[in-house]
């Protein structure tokens, strides 16, 4: 448990990294559908970590909005966060698979995502992860 877990028990930094394990292990396996579906919710965590720490906390799911919140709180000048914002901004976005994330692929049948879609989101998910949680751990905003 971080020191950002939650009353209700969200812990985006912990979920970000139990998502990103898990993305490596299924695109392992080939379970590439898997594997994006858990990038997604690693960029999603990231965010909502970063929104948390500069006191502005969002609810939802979309990566593109929780992108543009997260610009809008470099512009607002939060030396706070500033520097783990993620440059350039996630690639990802929220969007009907295969051309973007959305939480409501884990409904779909298997095969939406090419094992190079998947590479490249967990690629993305892996360099926003790095900008984000593991930065502020380094520097013990997240402990």
């Amino acid at each position: 448990m971080s020191n950002l877990c939650q009353p209700n028990g969200d812990d985006y930094p912990e979920a970000a990294r139990k998502h990103q394990d898990d993305a490596r292990a299924l695109l392992n396996a080939g379970r590439y559908d898997g594997a994006g579906y858990h990038a997604g919710y690693v960029i999603e965590c990231a965010l909502k970590t970063l929104l948390l720490v500069g006191n502005k906390p969002v609810r939802g799911h979309d990566l593109s909005a929780l992108s543009q919140h997260a610009i809008k709180l470099a512009t607002a000048g939060s030396p706070q966060t500033a520097r783990y914002i993620p440059n350039p901004p996630p690639r990802l976005a929220y969007a009907t698979p295969p051309h973007g994330w959305k939480e409501t692929m884990r409904y779909r049948a298997p095969g939406d995502l090419t094992q190079m879609q998947a590479k490249g989101w967990l690629n993305e998910s892996e360099r926003v992860y790095r900008a984000t949680i593991v930065a502020m751990r380094k520097d013990s905003v997240i402990q």
